[in-house]
């Protein structure tokens, strides 16, 4: 397994929507879940780790820390996959990363944990990206990737299962058009939702 594309939506995580009877994210959420397991066990078991690759305004790497401001949650409190609930968030100095990005560090932390501290991430404007030696040399060595999928908000495509022009940019300098997809579809039936989530596994 060389990547994990989610939808980087913040309904994929525990608590952040608890007014809502049913859950109609369960089984997409269950599927990052299971992808993500895979592809830090096969990392982690050599010592590596995954690296998080997401849209955002400008060319940024490094590490991040989760914030959700950008969907109306304070930076103070964040989702806790082991309550289901918003919890303070904890204070670690680090630059807070886009929605995307987020939201692909939170689901890797139910299934890393602490480690996803370490997690390097690169942020890719949406409509292309000429990457610097440092990006590109990130996207060549890294062992794997999870990919926070998604248009840009208001970009001709914002669906779940959209990927900006920047973030194909950088899956192609990684080497993703030699790999294979398997896509898993869900649909879903929420007035206020979209009709359909993807959990796309690259190998």
């Amino acid at each position: 397994m060389r990547a994990v594309i989610l939808p980087a939506t913040p309904l994929l995580l525990d608590g952040v929507a608890p007014g809502l009877r049913r859950d109609p994210l369960a089984p997409v959420r269950a599927a990052v879940r299971a992808a993500l397991a895979e592809l830090t066990a096969e990392l982690t078991s050599g010592g590596g780790l995954p690296s998080v690759l997401a849209h955002g305004p400008a060319l940024r790497q490094g590490r991040l820390r989760p914030s959700l401001a950008g969907s109306g949650i304070s930076d103070r409190w964040l989702p806790d996959a082991s309550t289901g609930r918003l919890t303070p968030a904890p204070d670690d100095g680090l630059p807070p990363a886009g929605t995307g990005a987020s939201v692909a560090l939170l689901a890797l932390a139910e299934v890393l944990g602490a480690r996803t501290a370490d997690v390097e991430t690169l942020e890719v404007p949406p409509h292309g990206a000429v990457l610097d030696e440092r990006a590109a040399g990130l996207l060549r060595r890294t062992d794997g990737l999870v990919v926070a999928g998604g248009g840009a908000p208001g970009g001709p495509d914002s669906s779940p299962g959209a990927l900006t022009d920047g973030l194909r940019a950088a899956l192609r300098a990684a080497g993703a058009d030699g790999w294979t997809a398997d896509v898993q579809v869900f649909e879903v039936s929420h007035d206020h939702l979209p009709p359909e989530y993807r959990v796309t596994i690259l190998s």
